[in-house]
């Protein structure tokens, strides 16, 4: 489903399901917060497929926290790999297909049907996001955590949360979704929460270790697109070819122009990654660089394939995307550019990146708040990041 049409529902047919379903729990509410043991948590992430990874932290203190406890994952089917590399089992994954109001109907009714039995605590990931509110509610959960506005900005929700959160634009989201953790052992209130300080969580960041015969088979991959091609350097670019945020663009041009400088080391090959939908921009990126030391492998990969690419690259350069976190959970180094979004909330938790962003005074201007439409249209956050600058990052990491 298109993004704007997403926009569209959740905003003329969200308000009046948050109000009617907030008097329903009202009415019907039923719950004995503290007093009964959690049989399962379940967290709710269905836009983003890079704040699953960002997630893990959260995923893995709930885990710590309820050892009895079920621990599952309500997404949309593009996470279903992400989750299974993060040791979901597939039982414990939960798909809602958007593609249709029938389908999505259809998959919440039919886990609703699934948590029959239990006592359910959802933890809504993605802040002021009325639909996933709305799922904690439709699938029966008695505790229903996420981020809620008090008097701030952000979009109405209703009364649908039980624990509420009071959103900090000034924290990674991988501490956001900590925090969200956290209140499941707190009692219900209407109060913002939580009192307590939540430290960084790089260092517990997913990694994802890749097996050397799975690095060789996929080396031996690399090698049948350009049989003469060398591998010794793997220089790997995610341009990001999709139109579903244009703003987070960095021009083609200017990774035109920085694939012909890297390819000037003949040790270097460039790959371009990418999905399905991005292989025909990206075959024409490689024709523009040098089709003779460009893979384009965008949509030629699993997920696990992609790890594995990234296990054996020098450097990966990408745009604000899924990359960014996908690549974080290995240790290549990464060069990510910023611009429409602030890198302080969705910036990479690799140790090894390093980000670029010039820092206008209109930026960031997408956010939770406005469900990440801006009104630009001349996106010169990231116009201005100049090649020369990305050059000049380019050059601390391959020299090593």
């Amino acid at each position: 489903m298109n993004p704007d049409t997403t926009r569209l529902i959740d905003r003329w047919a969200g308000i009046p399901l948050c109000f009617f379903t907030s008097l329903l729990i009202w009415k019907n509410k039923k719950t004995s917060i503290g007093a009964k043991s959690i049989d399962t948590i379940v967290f709710i992430g269905i836009a983003e497929i890079g704040a699953l990874v960002v997630s893990y932290p959260a995923i893995q203190e709930a885990r710590k926290k309820h050892p009895k406890s079920r621990i599952c994952f309500i997404t949309a089917p593009a996470g279903k790999q992400t989750l299974k590399l993060m040791g979901f089992d597939e039982n414990d994954i939960l798909l809602i297909r958007i593609s249709s109001i029938r389908s999505i109907l259809g998959d919440i009714a039919k886990i609703r049907n699934t948590f029959k039995k239990e006592s359910v605590s959802a933890v809504v990931l993605e802040p002021f996001t009325r639909f996933s509110t709305l799922v904690a509610a439709w699938v029966g959960a008695s505790k229903r955590i996420g981020c809620y506005r008090f008097l701030a900005e952000g979009s109405y929700i209703g009364k649908l949360l039980s624990h509420r959160l009071i959103y900090n634009p000034h924290l990674h989201a991988s501490q956001t979704y900590l925090a969200l953790v956290k209140l499941l052992d707190e009692p219900e209130s209407p109060e913002p929460q939580l009192k307590e300080v939540v430290t960084p969580q790089i260092k517990n960041r997913l990694k994802i270790g890749i097996p050397e015969n799975e690095q060789y088979t996929l080396k031996n991959r690399l090698k049948t697109e350009i049989p003469e091609i060398n591998l010794k350097k793997i220089v790997l670019l995610n341009a990001n070819t999709s139109d579903i945020v244009p703003l987070r663009k960095w021009p083609l041009d200017n990774f035109i122009e920085l694939g012909k400088w890297l390819l000037e080391n003949y040790e270097v090959t460039i790959v371009l990654t990418g999905s399905l939908e991005e292989h025909s921009a990206s075959e024409n990126l490689a024709r523009e660089i040098d089709p003779e030391r460009v893979i384009n492998f965008a949509g030629k990969t699993t997920f696990k394939e992609l790890i594995t690419l990234y296990s054996l690259g020098e450097l990966l350069v990408t745009n604000d995307s899924g990359p960014v976190h996908f690549a974080s959970t290995t240790n290549i180094p990464i060069i990510a550019l910023f611009g429409p979004e602030t890198p302080k909330i969705f910036g990479p938790m690799s140790p090894a990146a390093k980000v670029i962003s010039v820092g206008l005074a209109c930026s960031p201007c997408i956010s939770v708040f406005n469900q990440k439409k801006s009104s630009c249209n001349d996106n010169q956050c990231m116009k201005q990041i100049t090649v020369e600058m990305v050059i000049k990052e380019t050059q601390k990491i391959l020299r090593k």
